[in-house]
């Protein structure tokens, strides 16, 4: 994290108190307005591009360059958005007067004009009969009864708010024309504002959101928005120690703020300042109380359950007549992933957050015995104890996410007479040790999926060390015998069904839990990782072709272009059906089978 901007997203940004957000930079936008050009070549000729038309007010004769924005960050008031209208040449004729009679035109040549209008951000309901709704919902496995499509637009009803701020004519003096002629071309832009509506070029992207909470049914894992609010994000320049608010700043920022889970959001619509989220590009970040808390960690709670080992009751007998003269005989038993009194979302095995990117669980301390006589008054006390921890923790800045677990296994062996402990106790402590790595996976389809890392080589994601005293027992093959067989069979235990536990959930994870962006099919998403605070970011891109001069994604070392699609020319951000993951099912947690396994080695005691 070398750069200030880097810094700057890791350990500063805060999505809060936003569920999640998307930042389109007021660069990637114009980008996208610029792509939606180049791809209107197609037709011949363009309406947007090539503008001829008569009016009541004029003629109107213009080639035009591609569209842009500016984005206001000093003011909160509206207006924060300027669509920019840029004439690459062409002439405009205005009738001087409004009388009938007076057939009087003023010519301009409006090569390099431009005009700045202020516009608004709208959202509206796509309707179920719109092909766009069939992509987006229904071809996705979704019940159009539970959710229905957003879409984020530029409002053209208050085009003639213009403002001369942004305004270039040449050498022409603006200011000091008529009332009619500035009419004129208003109308003239409405008229096209009107063609590029009707070509859904307004259109800035698209969101499943969900409906009411009585109609929809938590079936899915997934966090599609049930508000949206919209907001200018500024660009402060991480490197500087007084950074300046900068009106039409490239990298300024569109937001859509979102809740989830019905969420209410909050009163006052904004999101204040914590960090540089863009340099440039688009993001989408989910809050870490989604990601982690609702989502992932419920998910892990399941694996707690299945590693924690617990002890049975262990072997232990006594035989009067042995054939090798042993008498006594004991072993451990134990088994995995099973206590009858906890279920699996139980909050017994829920994870405690200890600090900012580390959650730990630690089970109960289990222990089991068995007490056996020689008919006498000389007994046999065989014990055994079992703790299982865990811990959970994220690379800051990257990508990785690692599950270590711990567990510690005591057996004990003491004898006893009249109920008096006789001599020292023999004692096996047998400490396991495994971790589980994992890593986000780059999006695709709008889902997040994890993927497990290989070992370093000649690693082995599971150890084992042991301490042991023999105390005054005497163990028939050996106490350094005694101290291998048991560790090495605790441990293959512990490796193996672990090993099944993790693959079960990383199976469940790609199959069944893909974590659903509600903006898949109108970006491209790539290089997931987390900040500080464990919130989820992932870098946007619109899912469009380039531009014929733009540079190729494919074509940078490390980058991956996730959905394919092409950008119709009726739109900058045409919505993509192939971008829609498939439906999500219910997640069943891994089935960890009851597994019981005893080891039985003899033992004696001198007379």
């Amino acid at each position: 994290m070398s750069d200030a901007f880097t810094r700057s997203l890791v350990q500063r940004t805060n999505p809060s108190p936003y569920d999640q957000v998307i930042f389109l930079s007021q660069e990637m936008i114009n980008k996208a307005f610029h792509n939606m050009w180049a791809l209107t070549l197609k037709r011949n000729p363009s309406p947007l591009r090539e503008f001829k038309k008569s009016y009541r007010t004029g003629d109107i004769d213009i080639k035009l360059d591609a569209p842009t924005i500016k984005l206001m960050v000093t003011t909160r008031q509206d207006p924060q958005l300027y669509f920019m209208l840029n004439m690459k040449s062409g002439t405009i004729a205005t009738y001087v007067s409004s009388n009938p009679d007076d057939d009087t035109k003023k010519k301009f040549d409006v090569t390099g004009w431009k005009f700045g209008f202020a516009v608004k951000l709208a959202s509206k309901t796509v309707e179920k009969n719109d092909p766009r709704f069939s992509a987006a919902v229904t071809q996705a496995g979704f019940s159009p009864d539970t959710y229905s499509l957003a879409q984020l637009y530029l409002d053209v009803s208050s085009l003639n708010q213009n403002n001369d701020q942004y305004n270039s004519h040449g050498s022409y003096d603006w200011k000091s024309e008529t009332a009619e002629t500035k009419a004129a071309f208003l109308s003239f832009c409405q008229s096209w504002w009107n063609t590029m509506k009707e070509s859904n070029c307004n259109i800035i992207g698209y969101s499943i959101q969900a409906k009411e909470p009585v109609t929809t049914t938590v079936d899915v894992a997934t966090f599609p928005p049930t508000s949206i609010d919209y907001f200018v994000y500024p660009w402060k320049d991480p490197s500087s120690s007084s950074p300046q608010l900068i009106d039409d700043s490239p990298k300024n920022a569109l937001c859509y703020l979102m809740m989830s889970n019905f969420t209410a959001p909050p009163t006052r619509i904004g999101l204040e300042y914590s960090g540089t989220f863009v340099n440039g590009g688009g993001l989408y970040t989910m809050n870490s109380g989604i990601f982690w808390d609702k989502w992932l960690l419920p998910l892990l709670q399941g694996l707690n359950k299945g590693a924690e080992i617990i002890p049975d009751e262990p072997f232990n007998e006594y035989y009067p007549n042995p054939s090798d003269g042993w008498h006594w005989s004991s072993g451990m038993r134990y088994h995995v992933g099973v206590d009858g009194s906890h279920g699996t979302k139980d909050p017994y095995y829920a994870f405690t957050k200890r600090s900012s990117g580390t959650w730990t669980w630690s089970g109960n301390r289990k222990s089991s015995s068995k007490t056996v006589s020689d008919g006498g008054h000389k007994t046999h006390i065989v014990s055994q104890t079992s703790i299982t921890s865990t811990e959970l923790s994220f690379d800051q800045g990257g990508h990785g996410v690692t599950l270590k677990g711990k567990t510690v296994f005591e057996f004990n062996v003491q004898f006893a007479w009249k109920g008096t402990p006789s001599g020292k106790p023999s004692h096996l402590e047998i400490t396991s040790e495994w971790r589980f790595k994992m890593a986000l996976s780059s999006v695709s389809d709008g889902g997040v999926q994890f993927a497990r890392l290989p070992e370093t080589a000649g690693e082995k994601p599971c150890t084992v060390t042991v301490k042991a005293e023999q105390g005054d027992v005497i163990w028939k093959d050996g106490f350094e015998d005694v101290k291998s067989s048991f560790s090495s069979s605790l441990n293959s235990y512990i490796d193996n069904d672990t090993h099944e536990i993790q693959n079960a959930l990383l199976s469940s994870l790609d199959s069944q839990d893909k974590l659903f962006l509600p903006a898949s099919g109108t970006f491209l998403m790539k290089n997931p990782k987390f900040n500080s605070r464990g919130d989820l970011l992932v870098e946007l891109s619109y899912n469009g072709a380039e531009p014929p001069d733009a540079p190729k994604l494919a074509g940078k070392p490390g980058a991956k272009l996730l959905v394919a699609s092409k950008l119709s020319v009726n739109g900058p951000v045409q919505f993509n059906a192939h971008g829609i993951p498939p439906r999500i099912k219910p997640m069943a947690l891994p089935k960890i089978a009851i597994k019981t396994r005893a080891i039985s080695i003899p033992v004696s005691v001198a007379a």
